[in-house]
């Protein structure tokens, strides 16, 4: 292992560093197209014919020369070889080779024809002026790029990542954000499949915790930070399409085998040992060749991965690396025969690893009906199910105890499957209806499962129960508060409180139309589309009942202490769930002019309009409350998008693009969905409990009583069914006025090849700007809060609720805000030798500000991640997905050494500032539930702090310390971070930088010649990530501060009978967090065959 390291390290040191050099693409598309002129000692040349052949396939596509000498071929595969030949009367025929197609981009060709001499035969790199030109910024990954990304995970957003506006957060679900934008907003697609996760509740932003199709699979990945073309929608952050391989005349095909262990991953990070047991397996396959050649093709690829990894925490004397102290295999028995004897259910066993299975399917068929229509269709499946463990850590509070937390322990049968299922599948036809008019139609579909299934089945109740032998009373307790007073470690049996009613349906219906017009130089699209979306959301806490026993006695008794439990109030469960369709229309119109042989125009416009007539539950206290109504949907809202775009190719070396637009779209469904699941009046819940005085808090003694698991008691079925919603509920609405969420774009890029002289040509240097401003964000805010008119002493209003100041609940509306911006910058280089070495690296930097980080699905969530100066709006300032700056880069070498076998070495790194955070101050004021500074619920830790005056402990009126001791830790705090420049005002938000980080990886594989000869060839291979960590131990390592990106640094309470002055105790300072596993070197070995 040692020697291998050595053999690494020497690798890394040798080849120097960039970001991978790709060709810039256009729009949302499948398929590419090549456009042209044909000329003859400078004039055109009319009724030219051309054929362009895809030589794998021997797929044909004709087109005549108009009167201007013009030519559009539409609707062609990916990739190549292509073959043009151009013949004319009175010339000879003029032959272009070896051109290769990218997905959305059109290949430009000029051709010169002559009268006499040889005929003409070169290959599309020789041929001046052509080649494929965009005008956003942007990136296109080939079969060969993908092939050598180092990717342990073998998921497609480690390709997206090279990229140098993408950034993959590895702390966040491996999130992709596109030049600083919320990963939210970004748009997958796979062969014209919409793949996003459109419902919102994966951060990775795909439907599945892997990916989608096998990479085996991809033929091309594209990455869009500004898609001019009006085919590209839905979307606020970046396009990243997927483009499946597609069969040929010749039979090919690939099936490998890979393993990642612990003993192939690092176990420290500096001084931080690391004890993982995991053993992880990928194997796959895909085949691809002709059913009926040159007519007929088929693809065909699978995956599976196969994971366990260790759980760390578990009983005591049973190998765990974390035991919870005082839970035993003795007591756990004792837990498990009470259940299974009085209560007939398995509580299941001692769990000590976790599993995980993603399984993926895809097939592809492609027909040339004729020499002027092609079709294609699509179908992916994937299926994937991750182990999740509830219930073993150091804090359980059943919600009314006051004492300390207690150990608590979860039997097999509180954990849950997170299961995700995906069906889709997508049909096309290009057609060429004359040479200069075409279409191409699609029609999609999308059908999506995810659930959150108990182990043991959504039948029976949680119990929690304390291990003590007999109840105690808490001496100290007085009045109607809890009696709980657990001294021993509680242990939980039966499905979590949140998989009791927990599963989501969506299906998806799309179609899209376009025809192509093409006359003189002009290319005039017409769009037409829509895109059905139904969905059903089911997710209720406590909807079978979680019960709280406060001894073993009382467990064997079948004698609760706490019941919670939810319900519809028809006592449906159904009825809870959220069900609701929509439909986006979309249509535009777009004019691709070629107004000379080296500038385009495009001009165009989209407009998304949508339909919803699902109805939300009219509440009719909101409407007392606030004065509309909490039924506003996104029926009837639109927006119109504007785009243009252009590129110029200025010399033979030099070449200028750019564009500006509006964008729209992108947010998820299940911002939605919430205020469905959310009216205030649906469901109620019901809370029992046991008191000191005896009593029962919440009535309804016999629910606590004769416990079983299966029934909820009669009496608490009808406090459900006969209560009135509660007035003043949490209710989630959508603004009336509210706009649709859009940006405006605007960028320019500069692509250069250079000649150096002794250094050699084909120097590649580019430079892109990057500018964005928000039109219509959105945001969340409380809208039953009103201001008093009151401040506190450093400005910030108070506010009070509209039902009363001892009010904690919310009326959470998403509504806009309008503040918002971005500039990118990049820097790029990247070359390529003929002795099979290449390297390239970018600089990229950013500066992005934002109103609300939209974090999460649920309003509260949002509400409460948010950063706040005034209490009940969020705060501008910089973004949580900004990078501020980053370095990438990669070297390759290829070379074949023994034969014709190759040996492949490729490494890609990149340095990149630190996440940012905000520095919070705790509002510990709150008095049921509601702050007493502010006036507000729901936010107490995300109050941006008030950055005193600490020249002396008394220099600051709006402040004062608990102690010298706070004063002194709040002064060199202040003075020794960036908070020494906003004493006397509040800081603003995420002005906190955790630390840098560098992660490099390496791709290195062997071809091995086969006995059945031909192009047959066994490769052997090796993935390592984060190489740095492989060299030494001590680097590599990644810090920052935890989400939601809040660093807490004192406790404010009153410090004046107003409320006016805030009062600092408890003074931190910010802690960074080791992201243990993304700090760690692993390795995946494998071998492939392929053929």
């Amino acid at each position: 292992m040692s020697n291998f390291r050595f053999f690494l390290a020497a690798s890394a040191a040798t080849l120097a560093a960039a970001t991978v050099a790709v060709s810039p693409v256009h729009a949302q598309e499948t398929t590419s197209s090549v456009r042209g002129t044909v000329t003859a000692e400078g004039a055109a040349v009319p009724g030219a014919s051309v054929t362009v052949t895809h030589v794998p396939s021997g797929t044909v596509s004709r087109a005549t020369t108009g009167s201007d000498g013009s030519f559009s071929a539409t609707g062609l595969r990916i990739g190549g070889p292509y073959t043009i030949v151009v013949s004319a009367p009175g010339y000879l025929d003029a032959t272009v080779t070896d051109a290769n197609l990218t997905a959305g981009q059109t290949f430009r060709l000029p051709v010169s024809l002559t009268a006499e001499g040889e005929t003409i035969v070169v290959t599309a790199s020789s041929v001046s002026g052509a080649g494929s030109y965009s005008q956003g910024p942007a990136s296109a990954f080939t079969r060969d790029d993908i092939e050598g990304v180092a990717s342990v995970n073998r998921d497609i957003r480690d390709v997206v990542r090279r990229d140098a506006f993408a950034t993959l957060d590895l702390t966040n679900s491996r999130a992709v954000s596109i030049a600083g934008q919320n990963p939210r907003f970004n748009r997958f697609s796979v062969d014209g499949v919409q793949f996003s996760d459109d419902f919102g509740l994966n951060n990775g932003g795909l439907p599945t915790g892997r990916g989608p199709v096998p990479l085996d699979a991809v033929g091309q990945i594209s990455v869009k930070v500004a898609p001019y073309d009006i085919t590209a929608g839905d979307l606020q952050g970046g396009a990243i399409d997927v483009v499946l391989l597609s069969g040929t005349n010749e039979w090919s095909g690939t099936g490998f085998y890979s393993l990642s262990t612990d003993g192939l991953t690092s176990n420290r990070t500096k001084n931080r040992e690391i004890n993982l047991d995991f053993e992880s397996r990928v194997y796959g396959a895909m085949l691809r060749g002709p059913i009926v050649p040159d007519r007929l093709f088929f693809m065909v690829a699978g995956e599976r991965t196969r994971e366990s990894t260790p759980i760390s925490n578990g009983p005591e004397g049973m190998g765990f690396a974390n035991e919870v102290p005082g839970v035993t295999q003795a007591l756990l028995d004792q837990v498990a025969g009470i259940t299974q004897d009085v209560y007939d259910y398995d509580a299941g066993g001692v769990v000590s690893s976790t599993s995980e299975k993603d399984d993926k399917l895809v097939v592809k068929l492609d027909a040339n009906l004729s020499d002027t229509q092609r079709a294609s269709a699509t179908y992916i499946y994937n299926d994937g199910a991750f182990y999740v463990q509830n219930g073993r850590d150091t804090n359980f509070y059943t919600g009314t105890q006051t004492d300390a937390a207690r150990p608590q322990y979860g039997f097999s049968s509180n954990d849950y499957l997170l299961t995700e299922q995906v069906h889709s599948g997508v049909f096309q036809l290009n057609s060429e209806w004359s040479d200069s008019f075409s279409t191409e139609a699609r029609v999609a579909y999308r059908k999506y499962k995810r659930g959150q299934v108990p182990t043991q089945g959504a039948n029976f109740s949680q119990f929690s129960v304390c291990t003590d032998e007999t109840s105690q009373v808490d001496p100290s307790s007085t009045g109607a508060t809890s009696a709980v007073t657990c001294n021993s470690p509680v242990i939980n049996i039966g499905p979590n409180p949140s998989r009791q009613f927990n599963a989501l349906e969506s299906e998806n219906i799309a179609g899209q139309f376009i025809a192509e017009l093409n006359k003189n130089n002009h290319r005039v699209r017409f769009l037409a589309g829509f895109e059905h979306v139904k969905t059903f959301n089911a997710f209720m806490q406590d909807a079978l009942g979680s019960y709280y026993f406060d001894s073993l006695e009382d467990y064997e008794n079948q004698r609760a202490s706490l019941l919670r439990y939810q319900n519809a109030r028809t006592l449906n469960l159904d009825d809870a769930a959220a069900r609701f369709k929509y439909t986006m229309f979309t249509f535009g119109i777009m004019d691709d002019w070629e107004v000379t042989p080296d500038f385009s125009l495009g001009y165009g416009v989209r407009w998304d309009v949508y339909r919803m007539n699902t109805p939300v539950p009219l509440n009719p206290n909101f409407v007392d409350r606030l004065g509309y109504a909490n039924t506003s949907t996104l029926g009837g809202r639109d927006v119109l998008q504007p785009r243009f775009g252009f590129d110029w190719r200025a010399t033979d070396r030099l070449s200028i693009r750019g564009g500006g637009g509006l964008f729209a779209g992108g947010s998820p469904d299940v911002w939605v969905s919430n205020s469905y699941s959310n009216t205030g009046i649906v469901t109620s819940n019901v809370t029992v409990q046991r008191n000191n005085t005896g009593g029962v808090t919440g009535g309804a003694e016999s629910g606590l009583l004769n416990v079983n698991g299966r029934d909820i008691a009669q009496s608490v079925q009808d406090a459900i069914a006969g209560a009135s919603a509660n007035p003043n509920g949490l209710v989630a609405a959508i603004d009336p006025n509210l706009k649709l969420p859009s940006q405006w774009k605007a960028s320019l890029s500069v692509d250069y090849q250079a000649n150096l002289g002794p250094l050699g040509d084909g120097w590649n240097f580019g430079a892109d700007v990057l500018y964005s401003r928000v039109k219509d964000t959105l945001i969340v805010v409380n809208g039953r809060l009103v201001p008093t008119g009151q401040t506190t002493l450093d400005g910030r209003p108070k506010y009070v609720s509209v039902v009363g100041p001892n009010d904690s609940n919310a009326d959470l509306i998403l509504t806009n805000g309008d503040e918002g911006r971005s500039i990118v910058g990049v820097v790029r280089l990247d070359k390529s030798f003929s002795n099979g070495f290449s390297f390239g690296g970018s600089y990229t930097w950013q500066d992005v500000e934002e109103l609300n980080p939209l974090t999460s699905s649920t309003p509260t969530s949002n509400y409460g991640n948010a950063f706040y100066d005034d209490p009940n709006y969020p705060a501008y300032g910089t973004s949580n997905d900004e990078t501020r700056w980053q370095f990438k880069y990669y070297a390759g070498f290829e070379h074949a050494f023994f034969g014709d076998a190759k040996t492949r070495i490729q490494l890609f790194g990149e340095t990149r500032s630190g996440k940012p955070y905000s520095y919070m101050m705790n509002d510990a004021s709150a008095i049921g539930g509601v702050s007493q500074l502010f006036g507000v619920s729901r936010t107490g830790g995300r109050h941006l702090l008030y950055v005193p005056d600490v020249s002396a402990i008394d220099a600051d009126p709006a402040v004062t310390y608990a102690n010298q001791a706070t004063f002194e830790a709040v002064q060199a705090l202040v003075n020794g971070t960036a908070l020494k420049e906003y004493q006397g005002r509040t800081a603003p938000k995420n002005i906190g930088r955790s630390s840098s980080f560098t992660k490099i990886d390496l791709h290195l594989e062997q071809e091995v010649p086969t006995p059945l000869g031909g192009l047959s060839r066994f490769t052997v291979f090796a993935d390592i990530e984060n190489v740095l960590n492989f060299i030494d131990r001590d680097w590599g390592q990644l810090r920052q501060v935890s989400f939601p990106y809040q660093a807490t640094v004192v406790r404010a309470t009153c410090g004046n009978a107003e409320c006016t002055q805030y009062l600092y105790s408890q003074a931190t300072t910010p802690q960074e967090s080791v992201q243990a596993r993304q700090s760690l070197y692993q390795v995946r070995l494998g071998v492939r065959f392929s053929f």
